[in-house]
């Protein structure tokens, strides 16, 4: 009887010490799990700060939160035309208007003429620049002589500032002021009235 109750208290301090193992085996694993997490979370905020910074294919380079509200820090473009880079630090210390344009966009090709319409009517108060995107640049250029535009223009190629904005719809004009501020992202075709008018409401700027 004796001899049964000792074995008894043996196999129950077994399972105790194997429970325990298991326990904390669990809890070591547990661990493992959420330190793994947390560097994968690590390494993929790292990675987008990077693409952010790098941008993607075609030259792209930009930063920031390129919606409604926030702020664009950095953005750098191949020139749509001539060769070099179009650098936004250029006309950070202006009011600027984005407009996002390509041959195969009907409205774009419509409103273009009044983009430059406006920009001829405010002159040094508002820099302007055009951005061609998931556009081929021959097009986009024989678009922008046909279409009379003067102001800056640049290439997009594969739409990786364009998608930063959201990619809503074409055409898509931003209205970014001094600073980096981004007042608005516009989807949708303007006239030169309507632009004007836009400008005056969230630029500040009137002719």
């Amino acid at each position: 009887m004796a001899e049964r109750s000792v074995n008894k208290r043996a196999r129950q301090a077994q399972a105790r010490a194997a429970r325990e193992r298991r326990a904390k085996s669990a809890r070591i694993k547990a661990r493992m799990r959420s330190v793994g997490i947390a560097i994968a979370a690590v390494a993929a905020v790292a990675a987008i700060g990077l693409f952010l910074v790098r941008g993607g294919a075609g030259g792209v380079a930009y930063a920031g939160d390129i919606r409604t509200g926030g702020t664009l820090e950095q953005l750098e473009l191949p020139a749509l035309e001539g060769g070099g880079t179009v650098d936004y630090a250029d006309i950070s210390d202006k009011p600027v208007v984005i407009n996002f344009f390509a041959s195969w966009c009907p409205n774009c090709i419509g409103e273009m003429p009044g983009f430059e319409q406006v920009h001829q009517k405010l002159g040094d108060q508002v820099a302007f620049l055009g951005i061609s995107q998931n556009d081929a640049a021959n097009a986009s250029i024989d678009l922008a002589h046909q279409t009379g535009i003067t102001y800056p223009t640049a290439i997009d190629r594969n739409g990786v500032f364009f998608n930063a904005t959201g990619g809503v719809g074409m055409p898509t004009t931003i209205l970014v002021r001094p600073g980096g501020q981004i007042a608005e992202v516009w989807v949708g075709g303007l006239d030169a009235t309507s632009l004007e008018q836009l400008i005056a409401d969230d630029l500040g700027v009137t002719a």
